[in-house]
């Protein structure tokens, strides 16, 4: 069975190669039972645990580095490992080191961790429409559904457009996983999914709570008691919302083709509230205020999201008759939708700040997609991080050990890169998760 995976191909989808792993162990733990009843020697148990550690590292490198994870089995089966062709990459994988729990005294609690997307989409939720038009005329009114959506789209960004494949990145029926850093629309609606379910019990969970207490009001006053009467109605409305948000991700489920339809329109509808973006690069000194512009990131990534877009909404056939990507949001004028008098508010300078995040993780995911992470560390972050845009930034609370290699000050970049892979891999939602992964600043 180990001479078997080691003829398992890169693209091999993850569950089939935890499915494959798990006959190995139970192949193993089998044969220790065996020898455990029948008095075998302790060698030949301790054989098979060292065995079964190894394959256990094979398996967690195998979709970061399985090349390294495969040297592994090769050894094992008295192969000669296959060499790197860079030097500096490692013939095996790194084992992670665990690090010690703190004690009760001096665990801490940690604080919630905000993108500005975050905070962006969080004031559209607290700011909810009360039909005050002169305050929202100049502002994008979003249902929930479309709120989740951009909290989604905002951790991981939208799927790199790929001209020969972009079906595949749509519908799970045919899609391998042929790539680190790809993602899929169809994993997105999973993802929706999964937070929305979340969202309506939360919701529940909070009107239940309220009802109780009002239940349980025989000696409340008539004033307390319609304070709570209003609440209730409010987190009723509210119930409703995440309802019909889990209903639409159902639906959205069953049909990954127009949830990735709805996704881009909406984007553009980001877009076109935002307001124009300023493309003039004349002169060094306006290059330089570009460069710092939209949140550092500069206004070229902004262009570069507008025409991936563009490569998408073609296939999807949402371009009107000149040529231009469909904006489409739920509430219209004509006020048809459930959520019309309690919609999301998003300002335009919001608008942007959303736009901006999932543009950046776009930009970034399909840089990673195009360079392997040999060139990234060698040739690309390098040049980023001598360039003055860069040095004028300052990282307050950046650790000795960062990019530091047996104490060598500015020896590498490797925690850089692999930072940037993590934010690829789980998302600006999953920094917690990033320490159960195979990142070389985790150890540290």
């Amino acid at each position: 069975m180990i001479r078997g995976n080691l003829k398992v191909k890169q693209g091999t989808k993850a569950q089939q190669m935890k499915d494959y792993t798990t006959l190995i162990f139970e192949e193993i733990d089998q044969r220790i039972k065996d020898l455990s009843n029948s008095e075998g020697s302790d060698a030949q148990i301790e054989g098979l645990e060292r065995i079964r550690k190894n394959v256990q590292l094979y398996f967690e490198h195998s979709r970061k580095s399985p090349r390294a994870a495969k040297n592994v089995l090769r050894v094992m089966l008295g192969k000669d490992p296959v060499h790197p062709k860079a030097a500096t990459d490692s013939l095996f994988p790194v084992e992670k080191i665990e690090k010690a729990e703190k004690t009760a005294q001096t665990k801490q609690k940690r604080k919630r961790i905000f993108t500005p997307a975050d905070a962006a989409l969080n004031r559209a939720l607290a700011s909810l429409k009360d039909d005050n038009e002169d305050e929202i005329a100049h502002c994008l009114l979003l249902t929930s559904t479309e709120i989740l959506m951009l909290t989604v789209l905002s951790s991981q960004g939208v799927p790199v457009f790929d001209a020969k494949n972009w079906s595949s990145l749509v519908s799970n029926e045919l899609a391998i996983i042929e790539d680190d850093f790809r993602i899929y629309f169809f994993a997105m609606v999973g993802i929706m999914e999964a937070a929305a379910d979340v969202w309506l019990k939360i919701a529940e969970k909070k009107l239940q709570s309220k009802v109780e207490i009002f239940n349980n009001s025989g000696d409340m006053s008539d004033t307390a008691k319609n304070k709570l009467t209003n609440e209730i109605a409010v987190l009723e409305k509210d119930r409703d919302a995440k309802q019909l948000t889990k209903e639409d991700a159902v639906t959205y489920s069953s049909d990954p083709l127009m949830f990735a339809k709805r996704a881009i329109m909406l984007l553009e509808a980001l877009k076109k509230q935002m307001g124009p973006v300023d493309l003039q690069y004349v002169g060094e000194k306006k290059i330089r205020a570009l460069n710092k512009s939209e949140n550092g990131l500069g206004t070229k990534v902004i262009h570069w999201m507008s025409k991936e877009m563009q490569r998408w909404a073609e296939p999807f056939g949402i371009l009107d008759s000149a040529g231009n990507i469909q904006s489409k949001t739920s509430i219209t004028p004509a006020k048809d939708h459930s959520q019309s008098h309690d919609a999301a508010i998003m300002t335009k300078r919001d608008c942007r700040t959303v736009f901006i995040q999932i543009a950046q993780q776009t930009r970034l995911r399909s840089i990673f997609l195009k360079n392997d992470q040999t060139r990234m560390r060698t040739d690309l972050v390098p040049k980023v991080l001598k360039q003055s845009s860069f040095l004028s930034t300052a990282w307050e609370d950046r650790p000795s050990w960062w990019n530091n290699v047996r104490g060598e000050s500015n020896s590498s970049c490797q925690d850089d890169v692999d930072l940037l892979a993590a934010i690829l891999d789980y998302g600006y939602g999953g920094f917690d998760s990033m320490l159960d992964g195979d990142y070389s600043f985790v150890s540290n």
